[in-house]
């Protein structure tokens, strides 16, 4: 279940980072959308409107399947202060972010007729940051206390995790294209990531890791109608494979020293 969530988080932070920068070619130039009538559009099918009514709904999912992983790794949360109210500094970031984009979401949902491309790519940067924050977070939930590969491991977990959620975003959102070549590419790197100790006690989770990689290498290659149901799937072999070594990581002993930076106040 903490592998669903997770993927279920990927998608959506994928596609709040995503949907907009595609929407902002969608956009009237500030000249038109000034003179654009206040009234509902015409076409109730445009791209715009479907994603502001959507965005808000889809953001409170993350959160609940954020809730439910903190929920499955409370241990974990506690330890890096991910609790209410937060007390590290990737608990601010987290929460900062997503206050950010739930107003873009609003301000989306009010003027998405009139807002211009710039407004539309501010609210992609916006997205893209939550995920990023949200990835920190959920890589110190997956690694608690348990030993780690120091402060460049975790940057580079994290990262694997960005990519993981653009790729899942652009399979919610078409066909599966550059970014899931991209996460295939990276995800064997996960390993770079990891403590010894870790790596030593992966035995047959190598296997879900290869199949991961190779359904998000070859999603691309594959005939139209495949190359969605592959990326996802492999996705969710990428979140099941992250799930397994954050129990490892936990049943260790810790073993590192960890940024002052990351640790919660005392």
């Amino acid at each position: 279940m903490t592998a669903l969530a997770l993927t279920l988080q990927w998608v959506i932070l994928g596609l709040h980072a995503l949907v907009p920068w595609r929407l902002a070619r969608f956009a009237p130039p500030a000249a038109e959308a000034a003179a654009l009538p206040a009234g509902p559009p015409a076409d109730s099918s445009d791209r715009r409107q479907l994603w502001a009514l959507v965005a808000t709904p889809l953001l409170l999912a993350a959160a609940l399947a954020g809730l439910f992983t903190v929920g499955a790794r409370l241990d974990a949360a506690l330890a890096w202060g991910l609790s209410w109210p937060p007390r590290s500094l990737p608990a601010l970031a987290l929460v900062a972010a997503g206050l950010a984009v739930g107003l873009s979401n609003l301000v989306l949902l009010a003027g998405y007729r009139k807002l211009e491309p710039a407004g539309w790519r501010i609210a992609s940067a916006l997205g893209a940051a939550l995920l990023v924050a949200a990835s920190l977070a959920g890589e110190l939930l997956r690694l608690g206390r348990g030993p780690a590969a120091g402060l460049s491991g975790i940057a580079i977990a994290a990262l694997i995790r960005v990519a993981l959620a653009f790729a899942a975003g652009e399979a919610a959102a078409g066909p599966a294209r550059g970014f899931a070549t991209l996460a295939g590419a990276a995800l064997p790197l996960s390993l770079i990531a990891f403590s010894v100790p870790v790596r030593a006690t992966l035995g047959p989770d190598v296997i879900t890791l290869g199949a991961a990689t190779l359904l998000l290498l070859a999603a691309r290659f594959l005939p139209l109608s495949l190359r969605r149901p592959a990326a996802l799937a492999g996705v969710f072999l990428a979140a099941l494979f992250l799930d397994r070594t954050g129990d490892l990581s936990t049943a260790l002993e810790p073993g590192s020293t960890f940024p002052d930076l990351l640790l919660p106040e005392p």
